[in-house]
Formats: C-alpha cells, sequence, structure tokens
C-alpha cells in the first residue's frame, strides 16, 4: 500500500513540483494551496496522511498555527517545513514547534529523498 502525503504550499509550481515528485517515489498526494483547505482535507481523509509538508509563509493560518491544528486532529503527524525562508525563527525551533525535518526551497529530490528516509518513510 503506497504511502499518502498532503502538500500545503501558496505557489502552485512549488506544489506541483513537489506533488510530482512524491508521486515519482511512490506516494498518493493530496495538495492545497492554503491552511484553511488543507484542515479540511486532513480531517476528511479516510486514510490519514504518512506525511505532511508545510510551507510557512501562507496567507490566511501560518504554517506554524497550521501545524498547531494538524496536531490538535493527530498528534502522531509528521510534518515537514518547506520554506524558501531559512533565516526565518522557526527554521531554528522546527523541533520545538512539532516539525519532523526541514527542507528549504529549492530542493531536489535526493534531498527529498533523505528527509523522507529520516523519518523511515522510504
Amino acid at each position: 500500500m503506497s504511502k499518502k502525503a498532503l502538500v500545503i504550499d501558496d505557489n502552485d509550481l512549488v506544489r506541483e513540483t513537489l506533488k510530482a515528485m512524491l508521486e515519482f517515489l511512490g506516494f498518493e498526494v493530496a495538495v492545497s494551496e492554503n491552511g484553511e483547505e488543507a484542515l479540511e482535507k486532513f480531517k476528511s481523509s479516510e486514510k490519514a496522511f504518512d506525511v505532511v509538508f508545510v510551507d510557512l509563509v501562507m496567507p490566511g493560518i501560518s504554517g506554524k498555527t497550521l501545524l498547531q491544528k494538524l496536531i490538535e486532529i493527530d498528534p502522531q503527524v509528521k510534518a515537514i517545513i518547506s520554506s524558501g525562508y531559512s533565516n526565518d525563527p522557526a527554521i531554528a525551533d522546527y523541533e520545538k514547534l512539532g516539525f519532523k525535518g526541514i527542507l528549504n526551497k529549492p530542493y531536489t529530490i535526493d534531498e527529498l529523498k533523505e528527509t523522507l528516509k529520516k523519518l523511515n518513510l522510504l
């Protein structure tokens, strides 16, 4: 059975590129362009998501706030920061916030694979 991923990013190109990379790696992928839509998909999914990729800076719900809400729903959620802001204070404290990994944009499929391997998802 394939692993399931949720990609949350307001940038169409980033969202679709990550979706394509994950599908290439064998994941079933759902996408959301904002936190509100992501919460609905997360709550209503029949099968739990194995991993969630969260953009830190988005309109509406921020990535940090979104993760807090996802943890309320599923305390075991494996969330990875996908951010182009490597100097954001949240990056330094990502583990305290509940994130399990970081991908600094732009990233390669090899960097994605390494991050997924660290979480035992590949």
